[in-house]
C-alpha cells in the first residue's frame, strides 16, 4: 500500500513559501493576484504534483490579457533573422503577462509602398508592431498613420525618425561601431592603414550609425587610421565578395574591414581566395555557422552579436506595455541591448 501523502493546498503553500490563503486565491479566482506570484503558485504546484496544477495554469492564463502583435522582419538568407523570428516567438509563448498571438510577416519587396502597404495590413488586425524596415517618407508616413489610429509601433534593430519619439528595441548602433573602430585599432598595425566599412544601405539607419561610430572613433582616437567612403553591399554576398576583392586589389595598406550588415559569406570566400593579402583586422556582424568556421580558420578576427534572443525577450516585455499606453516615453521605451564580441577563442 502506497502510504505517500497526497499534496495538499498547504503543501503548495509551504513549496511556494507563500500563505494558503495566496494558493487559494490563485486556484478559486477569488481575488487579484500578482502575475509574478500566481507563476510562483503554479510551478509550486507541479513541483510537488498538486493535482489541480493544470486548473492553476488555466486561472491564471484567464486573468492575462490577450494580444496580437506583429511582426515585420527583412526577408533575407541571413541566419539572425530566423534565429530573431524563433526567439520572439518562444518570448511571446513564455510571456507571463499577457496571451500572446504572434504574426510574423517578411519584407520581401523591398520597395517603400509596399513596405507601408504591409504596415497598414498588419495594423488592421494587431494590437502592437515592430518592424526592422530602412528609413523613407512613405514607411514614415504609414507608421505616424497607424500610430494615430492608436497601434503603437516599434523600431527594431535600427530606429525610424519619426516626427515624435518612438519606441526602440535593439543595440546603440552608434556605439557598435565605435567599438569596431576600437577593434581594428587594437586588432591591426599601430602605423595605421586604411579601413573599409561595408553597409546594406545608405536609408537603413542602423548601418548608417554604425559607419559613423567607426568614422568618429578613428577621428578621435587613431587619426592614423584612413576610413574609406562606406561601399553599399546591399546586403548581397555576390557583391560583398567583388568589393572585398577590389579592396585588397587597390588598398595595400588596407588593415581592417568592418561589414556593419549581411552578405558576410562573400567577405570570408574573397579572404580564403586571397591567401597571399597584408595582415589585417576583420570583423562581421552576427555570429553564423560560416562566420565561425572562418574565424577558426583565421580568415576572420571578430564577430559583433546583437543577441537576437536577448533582443527577443526584451522586445515582447515592452510591447505588453504598449497597448493603451497614453503615449511613448522616449526614455523608458526605448530599450537598448548590449553587443557581445565573440573571438576564436568563445565560439
Amino acid at each position: 500500500m502506497n502510504n505517500k501523502k497526497r499534496p495538499t493546498i498547504a503543501t503548495v503553500a509551504q513549496h511556494a513559501n507563500l500563505s494558503v490563503a495566496t494558493v487559494d486565491r490563485v486556484l478559486n479566482a477569488r481575488a487579484p493576484v500578482n502575475p509574478d506570484t500566481a507563476q510562483k503558485v503554479h510551478e509550486a504546484a507541479e513541483a510537488v504534483g498538486y493535482f489541480a496544477a493544470r486548473l492553476i495554469s488555466q486561472r491564471i492564463n484567464e486573468k492575462k490579457p490577450a494580444y496580437h502583435f506583429g511582426f515585420l522582419l527583412l526577408g533575407t538568407s541571413q541566419t539572425f533573422y530566423k534565429t530573431l523570428s524563433d526567439a520572439i516567438v518562444e518570448q511571446a509563448r513564455e510571456a507571463r503577462a499577457a496571451n500572446i498571438v504572434c504574426h510574423v510577416k517578411l519584407i520581401h519587396d523591398r520597395a517603400p509602398q509596399s513596405i507601408a502597404r504591409q504596415i497598414h495590413q498588419m495594423a488592421e488586425h494587431c494590437d502592437c508592431i515592430a518592424l526592422v524596415s530602412f528609413e523613407h517618407p512613405l514607411v514614415i508616413e504609414a507608421i505616424e498613420q497607424v500610430r494615430q489610429q492608436g497601434v503603437p509601433v516599434v523600431s527594431l534593430l535600427t530606429e525610424l525618425p519619426t516626427r515624435q519619439p518612438g519606441a526602440y528595441v535593439g543595440t546603440d548602433n552608434h556605439e557598435v561601431g565605435r567599438t569596431a573602430g576600437w577593434l581594428i585599432a587594437h586588432g591591426s598595425h599601430p602605423a595605421g592603414g586604411s579601413v573599409a566599412v561595408m553597409l546594406g544601405g545608405h536609408r537603413f539607419l542602423g548601418h548608417e550609425q554604425r559607419e559613423a561610430g567607426v568614422r568618429s572613433f578613428f577621428e578621435e582616437k587613431a587619426p592614423q587610421f584612413r576610413v574609406l567612403p562606406p561601399i553599399v553591399t546591399l546586403d548581397n554576398g555576390a557583391i560583398t565578395e567583388e568589393a572585398t576583392l577590389d579592396l585588397l586589389a587597390r588598398h595595400s595598406d588596407l588593415r581592417g574591414i568592418y561589414v556593419a550588415g549581411g552578405g558576410v559569406e562573400g567577405v570570408i570566400s574573397a579572404l580564403a581566395a586571397t591567401p597571399q593579402r597584408p595582415p589585417m583586422c576583420v570583423i562581421l556582424q552576427e555570429p553564423t555557422v560560416e562566420s565561425r568556421q572562418a574565424m577558426r580558420k583565421g580568415l576572420v578576427t571578430l564577430v559583433i552579436d546583437s543577441q537576437p534572443r536577448l533582443i527577443a525577450k526584451e522586445l515582447i516585455e515592452l510591447m505588453v506595455q504598449l497597448p493603451g499606453a497614453e503615449q511613448i516615453d522616449p526614455q523608458r521605451h526605448r530599450v537598448l541591448v548590449p553587443l557581445q564580441i565573440v573571438t576564436p577563442e568563445n565560439i
